[in-house]
């Protein structure tokens, strides 16, 4: 887990990077290779990077099984919502709410940046 300001600019700048590119996220591992130096976000091995990407889509991968089960699991249409704007699990009833701001069973209000 990323704890200094550089780490999470890393993180972020992985993340990005991997939504971006789509299927074919090993094309251009030199060139973020080259920007993060560039942009002092650190002097990352070519083949810790390639880790560290490996890593990020595993994480993709997994939250986005999850939200698949959960929506199997507790909603009717059974498919996850594409826009998410809170938890899934409401922090005052603990019913799931389905990621929105205000639960429909307690009408508690998530605040969400």
């Amino acid at each position: 887990m990323p704890t200094s300001r550089r780490e999470k600019r890393l993180q972020k700048a992985i993340n990005s990077y991997v939504l971006a590119q789509g299927d074919r996220p090993y094309v251009r591992l030199k060139l973020l290779q080259k920007y993060l130096r560039a942009k002092k976000l650190g002097n990352v091995d070519l083949k810790d990077l390639k880790k560290m990407v490996d890593q990020h889509i595993k994480s993709m991968e997994y939250r986005e099984k999850k939200d698949n089960i959960e929506a199997m699991l507790f909603t009717k249409e059974g498919t996850p919502k594409k826009h998410k704007y809170g938890n899934a699990f409401c922090k005052r009833c603990f019913m799931f709410k389905d990621f929105e701001k205000e639960c429909p069973y307690c009408g508690s209000l998530e605040l969400t940046l």
